[in-house]
């Protein structure tokens, strides 16, 4: 069962009028230093606050590899936003919300330059300069997605379904699922929208943001194979035609969404003179694990935690970091960043080598991934280890959370994620 915390418009109203306060962030107890990382920084984050909306962002990979992921995020997104603004136990709902989606791709980009001929590439770029640089995603008319029936809660007004979808099954503690009226869940119309990012307000209840937003998720499979999950979710936030996403009083979300490990590069000249690039070592190519053994040429997790941070003013609850990516499916690497301390020394997260044939039928050195998933004896899902993904969340504390990307059904995650976001906006978290 949630929490009972959230924000209506109404509830918003009531607090204000007993505090006479202005709409305001409100500081909470100082609880002490909980930086939860084991290196020898600093960083002693002690004010808290509570928050009136919410700013969240979905780094969605787009990848060749994600197009099952993708297609399970899209009814994904339901749980996630429903848990928020629509929650069938009743509890008070979120009422203030923007949500933005950007890509995985950046390129070849390193340290915020886009890639030039020189900077040590061999042959042709096998991706653009920059990629989509953090830009927001959104989608044209007449987009259709396809949604899973029987899987998206709801309750008898069936608001949390797609519009002229239907509750049904509603069990006696009132929940059921959505069914579509008139067909089997495929060839959804999206609804219209305007602007980067799909929002609703205290004065503008859009109920189609769900639907929105999981139109906004479905961003194709030709985006760059070297991901830059962590940088692109900076990129995204702090270029200068998006920066006003962030609000003072909304509390900061960032969710990525990949199968792969991150390659954020802070030293791209250095990292593609390696042997691993360069192919100048013997046997078969080492160029999918060119980031993962050289994680040097890389910026630090503890960058990504600061950098985010800092646009909430170091607020120590004002950033909520989730990742959906290559972890094993049960154990120690699913959950809050205080529960998965040891995930990084199981073995399913080690940096394994290991050879397979590449899309071009040549042998290529892989890492061993984290985990798989088979559908109807065909293997859908084959995600690396997310090291430093779940090296950012496990920093976070109680603000980072990690679920793995191979699991078949995501309304656990999901719908966890979107509860802990309401309690992190009241402070209770």
């Amino acid at each position: 069962m949630r929490k009972a915390y959230g924000f209506s418009a109404a509830f918003a109203a009531a607090m204000l009028l007993l505090l006479g306060a202005c709409m305001e962030l409100e500081d909470l107890p100082d609880r002490g230093d909980t930086d939860t990382d084991t290196d020898t920084d600093t960083d002693t984050y002690t004010k808290y606050m509570s928050f009136d909306g919410l700013d969240m962002l979905i780094v969605v990979d787009n990848s060749i590899s994600m197009a099952e992921e993708q297609q399970i995020l899209a009814t994904g997104m339901f749980s996630l936003v429903n848990a928020i603004a629509y929650p069938v136990d009743g509890s008070p709902a979120a009422d203030d919300i923007r949500i933005a989606v950007t890509t995985t791709d950046m390129g070849l980009s390193w340290g915020g330059n886009p890639y030039e001929e020189g900077d040590g590439w061999p042959g042709t770029n096998p991706c653009s300069a920059s990629g989509d640089n953090g830009g927001f995603q959104t989608y044209s008319s007449g987009t259709s997605i396809d949604i899973e029936e029987g899987v998206i809660e709801c309750d008898e007004g069936a608001s949390q379904c797609p519009m002229n979808w239907s509750c049904e099954d509603i069990g006696s503690d009132g929940v059921g699922t959505c069914q579509d009226s008139v067909g089997d869940g495929t060839y959804q119309a999206c609804p219209s929208m305007s602007g980067a990012w799909a929002y609703m307000d205290w004065e503008n209840t859009d109920e189609e943001l769900a639907f929105q937003s999981a139109c906004m998720t479905q961003r194709g499979t030709y985006g760059c194979g070297w991901e830059q999950q962590l940088q692109a979710g900076v990129a995204a936030l702090t270029r200068s035609d998006q920066e006003v996403f962030v609000r003072e009083d909304a509390l900061l979300a960032i969710i990525v969404v990949s199968d792969e490990m991150d390659c954020s590069m802070e030293n791209g000249p250095d990292i593609f003179a390696t042997d691993d690039v360069q192919g100048t070592g013997d046997g078969p190519s080492r160029l999918n694990v060119a980031c993962g053994n050289h994680q040097d040429f890389l910026y630090s997790p503890q960058h990504y935690v600061q950098t985010w941070r800092a646009l909430k003013d170091d607020t120590v609850n004002g950033v909520f970091f989730a990742a959906i990516v290559g972890v094993s499916t049960g154990g120690e690497c699913q959950g809050d960043g205080t529960e998965i301390g040891n995930c990084l020394e199981s073995s399913a997260m080690e940096l394994v080598e290991v050879i397979e044939e590449d899309s071009a039928g040549q042998d290529a050195v892989y890492f061993r991934p984290a985990c798989t998933r088979d559908e109807g004896g065909t293997q859908v899902t084959k995600a690396i280890p997310a090291v430093r993904m779940v090296d950012v969340a496990r920093r976070f504390g109680e603000y980072g959370y990690v679920y793995s990307i191979c699991n078949a059904d995501w309304t656990d995650g999901m719908t966890e994620i979107g509860n802990r976001i309401t309690d992190q906006m009241a402070g209770e978290i």
